[in-house]
């Protein structure tokens, strides 16, 4: 996995979460990744301090983790029954009025340039960024096929 390295003092916003990390932020790059790769991200101290999909333009790096950990279909199901479980505990998910809702909202569930519909059984996923869009066709759909939206 190629390594991103941040200027001195950039780190601050991602301490508070922000799920993105801006192309003036980053110091150098140990390799050259391609758009829509896994990266990791250390401070200007080499300090590991998340993970996200790269993306050539001014919003470099799209947060997937805080932690180091695999983006794998392991990650994609758990962000995914994560997202289901707070829509079911506010009643949208479980509405028997109503089976439309938007299971993933892209930043607002920790999955930046995703958007996920379910429309009764059918889930209309969009890409927003590079990295969602190479994933596409692995992790998240091959979740919503083996998880069966609920």
């Amino acid at each position: 996995m190629y390594k991103v390295y941040l200027k001195p003092g950039k780190e601050e916003s991602l301490k508070r979460f922000h799920p993105w990390i801006f192309s003036g932020a980053i110091a150098r790059f140990d390799g050259e990744p391609e758009e829509g790769e896994v990266v990791e991200v250390y401070t200007s101290k080499k300090e590991f301090i998340a993970e996200g999909h790269f993306q050539i333009g001014s919003i470099a790096i799209r947060v997937l983790s805080f932690k180091q950990e695999p983006i794998n279909h392991d990650f994609w199901k758990r962000k995914l029954e994560i997202a289901y479980d707070m829509r079911r505990s506010i009643g949208i998910a479980t509405n028997p009025t109503n089976d439309t809702y938007r299971l993933v909202h892209g930043e607002g569930d920790n999955l930046p340039g995703l958007v996920i519909d379910i429309y009764a059984k059918t889930a209309v996923m969009q890409a927003h960024s590079a990295g969602m869009h190479v994933d596409r066709m692995l992790s998240p759909k091959l979740c919503l096929r083996l998880w069966k939206v609920k």
